[in-house]
């Protein structure tokens, strides 16, 4: 390895773990151990960016990394630098540049590097490197870092992903937090996927990101953000699949439950026939509460929408106050002359009066047509009914009754004087969805960026049907209609053996479509681990939907309890979980949300909080991890803050325990022989956790010394 063996790197590691000095600063993937001169201490290194970007072509996986050391100490100073490799990779070339010049380095097999990762562990105290026991290990040195300056350094390796059920999974390891020592300041990740065989579903369980499908074979995913210190590593999975409507399937066995996922994505559609022609109605709300910036801004969204609907979609406009205006008393064709007629028709929208929302809706109903088109009405509000019929209970019955060829009504309430009982159920109970706009936001953004979600129907009247085991607590509940560049994410509880056989049977126009996906073998894969604190979220939304609607069931505020508790859930009723700041800082857990939910407050600012995270909930794609000093979240598993201990949430207050002190002999050989809790035990140095059906307390000091400090 270049001038340096490795009996010399292991005496840099044990000098600066000698000195008790910790100054390593792990930037996404990798870390660097610097090396002080004796009674000398050095500054944490800092990250000024991260950025990785993936090409997959094939399967086969290139990735790139690219980032800056900020050296903060007076003088150049030499480290050693470890970059954990992904699980089960296969590597086929690893090369590390520093500015235009190779560096050498070599690569540890996963028994090599874990005998250098325990020896870390060992020298420093702290389990957190147990995280990549059982992943290789590349380690090179890296001289001079300048004194008060940066040094580049960027890797590169390749690898062949695995293909399994025609499902490839891509990971990248970005699980820095427990090193890194100020937040890093720019991480981006970006992968570019190519593929013979065309891509369907295109999901990450670890991070929200964007996708944008360019072709059959062809998909960009990004993830971008600033000022965080990541929590886990960046996985990504991608399905290969001919049909129109691709599907995949995932599960996962737990000790007493079992969970699946199945996504459902369309393959990419370019060719404008394959996409079903609408019918579109947008209610706009023009009281006097919308006056000034609001008005103007609900304006511009509804010539965005206008000007982007398709030439074969029908549309009419309702402006209402007190009372209502029609564009049009029937739906009307996309022409030009048409939509000249309806931009002019907006433009002379003026703000005042009182809100008939009564009156507006069953207007919009009326003018549906019977036909083979999906209808939906855009309905948009600032305020209360004021003006008509005002009671909640009587307008929803009344658009039940209007409601007669099933229109999906999609809902924007803007700022906090909405009646969140009202919108939420309207939506609810016609298969739409709400979205609640703060007066602070761009109201034109957030009304045309969902129009673009819903603009390109494909399939409607959505339903599953599974054989080889039996499903329960299926969430969403109604399925959403599928539109072009969208994905369906079904999650839910199982029983039974398998080979799971599932089709999705829809609607394209009055034609039934059906696509099946056949045979598919029920596995345990700690993979999708993610799959129980995934489900327990959507379960969670819907519960407090039911609380929020329809007033407080002890059962129903229990179950959110246990949930929130089990899987590190912040909610009203869980919000001890996180500190007095962290509380503020989460919409769920704000003190005007629980007082709101509390007193079922149907509109002010708790309300609509309480309505927008209720929201979040039932439509989240990944499994939340919310980042407080009293959670820790590793894999499907939760760990409290308890008087000194991380306590697992699995373990039963009182149980037995094995008792184990850190760094001991007993504690490597109990890594040695139960390799699958090295992950688990990386949390703390002091935790309890039950791990195979047993307890066991790691604790920092002997079982003496314990009783004497009453732990």
């Amino acid at each position: 390895m270049g001038n340096i063996n490795r009996s010399k790197i292991l005496s840099f590691v044990f000098l600066f773990f000698l000195l008790g000095i910790l100054t390593t600063q792990l930037f996404g993937d990798g870390f660097i151990i610097p090396q002080p001169r004796p009674g000398e201490r050095i500054p944490p290194l800092t990250v000024k960016y991260h950025r990785v970007s993936v090409e997959i072509v094939n399967q086969v996986a290139k990735t790139s990394i690219d980032q800056v050391f900020i050296n903060n100490h007076p003088r150049d100073i030499e480290g050693i630098f470890i970059f954990p490799l992904p699980e089960e990779a296969a590597l086929s070339e690893f090369a590390m540049y520093i500015g235009n010049e190779k560096v050498e380095g070599e690569i540890l097999d996963r028994d090599q590097a874990r005998r250098v990762y325990e020896d870390i562990v060992r020298r420093l105290k702290d389990p957190a490197l147990l995280e990549y026991v059982g992943r290789n290990m590349f380690r090179a040195r890296v001289y001079p870092i300048p004194a008060r300056g940066e040094k580049r350094i960027t890797l590169s390796y390749t690898e062949v992903l695995k293909a399994e059920k025609d499902l490839v999974r891509y990971v990248y390891p970005l699980n820095t937090e427990r090193f890194s020592l100020h937040p890093l300041k720019e991480v981006v990740v970006s992968v570019d996927i190519s593929s013979k065989v065309p891509l369907s579903n295109v999901y990450s369980p670890s991070h929200k990101v964007s996708v944008r499908k360019e072709g059959m074979g062809q998909a960009k995913v990004g993830f971008e953000a600033k000022d965080i210190k990541p929590d886990k590593d960046f996985v990504l999975y991608y399905s290969l699949s001919q049909d129109e409507i691709g599907l995949s399937f995932m599960n996962w066995e737990g000790p007493e439950e079992n969970f699946f996922m199945l996504l459902a994505s369309p393959s990419f559609v370019s060719r404008r026939e394959k996409v079903l022609n609408k019918n579109l109605i947008f209610v706009l709300d023009s009281s006097g509460s919308m006056s000034g910036k609001k008005i103007k801004q609900a304006k511009e969204a509804v010539r965005f929408i206008i000007n982007h609907l398709d030439e074969r979609d029908r549309f009419s406009l309702i402006d209402f106050d007190d009372g209502v205006s029609l564009f049009s008393s029937r739906l009307l064709p996309v022409s030009s002359e048409n939509v000249e007629k309806a931009l002019r028709f907006v433009d002379e929208v003026e703000d005042s009066g009182g809100t008939n929302i009564n009156d507006a809706l069953l207007q919009a109903l009326k003018m549906i047509e019977a036909g083979e088109r999906p209808n939906y009405i855009l309905f948009l509000t600032d305020g209360l009914p004021t003006v008509g019929i005002t009671g909640t209970a009587e307008i929803l019955k009344n658009i039940s009754r209007g409601n007669e060829f099933n229109s999906r009504i999609f809902v924007f309430g803007v700022g906090y004087d909405v009646n969140t009982e009202l919108l939420d159920r309207m939506s609810l109970e016609n298969r739409g969805t709400s979205v609640y706009v703060d007066e602070n936001e761009d109201l034109e953004i957030a009304i045309s960026n969902y129009y673009e979600k819903i603009s390109s129907p494909l399939l409607s009247e959505i339903y599953f049907v599974f054989q080889g085991i039996d499903v329960k607590d299926l969430y969403p509940r109604v399925m959403p209609d599928l539109f072009r560049g969208s994905q369906l994410v079904l999650v839910g509880k199982y029983k039974g053996k398998g080979p799971v056989t599932v089709s999705l049977a829809g609607k394209v126009g009055k034609e039934s479509r059906k696509f099946t996906l056949r045979n598919q073998e029920l596995v345990k894969d700690d993979s999708y681990s993610f799959l129980p604190r995934l489900w327990a979220t959507r379960r969670v939304g819907y519960l407090l939907e039911e609380i929020r609607l329809h007033g407080d069931n002890k059962e129903l505020v229990e179950e959110v309890r246990k949930l929130g508790l089990k899987y590190g859930i912040v909610t009203p009723y869980t919000s001890f979980l996180v500190t007095e700041r962290e509380k503020r800082s989460l919409d769920a857990a704000a003190p005007e949300a629980e007082e709101a939910l509390a007193a079922r407050k149907v509109r002010g600012a708790g309300a609509v909080k309480i309505a927008k995270a209720t929201q979040m909930f039932k439509e989240v794609d990944q499994a939340i991890h919310v980042a407080s000093q009293k959670i820790i979240y590793k894999e499907e598993k939760t760990f409290y803050l308890k008087d000194g201990f991380w306590v697992d949430s699995s373990y039963q207050e009182g149980s037995p325990v094995k008792e184990i002190r850190f760094n001991s002999e007993e504690y490597f050989r109990l890594l040695t022989q139960k390799p699958g809790i090295a992950k688990y035990l990386s949390v703390a140095s002091s935790l309890i956790i039950h791990f195979e059906g047993k307890n066991y307390k790691i604790t920092d000091v002997s079982p003496d010394e314990e009783k004497k400090q009453g732990v």
